[in-house]
């Protein structure tokens, strides 16, 4: 068995000041740990309220992102059965939510993880981006992930002004790359995840011409209503309202940047009737397109 000195560990535990708070994300603890076989886990010297007993359990009052990059071992939490994770899995850790977890004596692993709270993980969790009942994720790219938990420990090192907000930072790109490799898994099958990239590339091409989405979804061999679903949970939007924001994007670059009418502009953004995209573009900006342009083109509208 390797002594409790073979452990190779850093972490810490952060102050928190108003302006983190202010910020909207704040990190209360950062760190990583090399568990060989056979070693005790978790290795000491942690403030009491995140030590804790494999075999008891405990709850934390902030967030925490696990991530294991090599070895294997297992995750339980209330609600959610014991099962095994390994190099490449994410697990989340909710306030509140006992848990437990640990590396097999067999193969130890190595750990990274980021505590964190604030008004925009509350959110984020309010909103069910992100679930206790689903508390575990396989990940896709793990050279991402790896090097943003590197960036992280190389932030805390260098201990740079408004650290704080840096690490917030790099702590929403881990959280918005989790949820991207959430909705991939959510897709994949239903129907291929290429047929939506596919479709996407196809619009933003087609944003000055018609385009049937239903025709679309049979060129990518797909069921529309399956599409449909699919495409909806990927992006956010419906197919048929996908391709209107991209038509209101071209639409808002030819009001500020040429002097097409506003005809003109509707035929070259996909809309065969003028009125209806005067009316559309009223909806979404809040005024007629004419309107628009001239307060634009003042510099008015950010």
């Amino acid at each position: 068995m390797e002594s409790a000195k073979s452990i190779k560990t850093t972490y810490r535990y952060f102050p928190v000041a108003k302006r983190d708070r202010d910020w909207g994300l704040y990190n209360t603890t950062v760190g990583a740990s090399q568990i060989g076989p056979n070693t005790p886990y978790p290795p000491s010297g942690h403030p009491r309220q995140y030590s804790f007993d494999p075999a008891v359990g405990r709850s934390l009052s902030d967030h925490q992102i696990i991530y294991i990059s090599g070895g294997s071992g297992w995750f339980k939490a209330a609600g959610v059965p014991k099962q095994e994770v390994g190099s490449g899995y994410i697990f989340l850790l909710f306030p509140g939510v006992r848990h437990s977890y640990a590396p097999s004596p067999a193969t130890g692993w190595n750990e990274h993880w980021v505590g964190f709270n604030g008004d925009l993980a509350e959110r984020l969790m309010r909103r069910r981006f992100f679930k206790p009942s689903q508390p575990v994720f396989r990940i896709n790219d793990e050279e991402k992930y790896l090097t943003l938990f590197n960036d992280i420990i190389e932030t805390t090192h260098t201990n740079r002004p408004a650290s704080q907000q840096i690490l917030a930072a790099i702590t929403t790109h881990i959280l918005a790359l989790i949820y991207s490799d959430l909705q991939s898994s959510h897709t994949q099958d239903e129907p291929d995840l290429k047929a939506i990239q596919g479709a996407i590339v196809r619009m933003r091409e087609s944003a000055e011409t018609s385009l049937n989405i239903p025709d679309l979804a049979r060129e990518f061999n797909v069921n529309y209503r399956s599409f449909r679903r699919a495409f909806t949970r990927h992006t956010g939007f419906s197919p048929h309202n996908y391709l209107l924001e991209i038509r209101l994007a071209r639409a808002r670059t030819l009001l500020l940047h040429s002097a097409l009418s506003i005809k003109e502009i509707a035929a070259r953004t996909g809309f065969e009737d003028s009125q209806y995209f005067s009316r559309f573009f009223h909806k979404k900006a809040g005024m007629p397109p004419g309107v628009w342009r001239m307060h634009a083109k003042k510099g008015n509208i950010h």
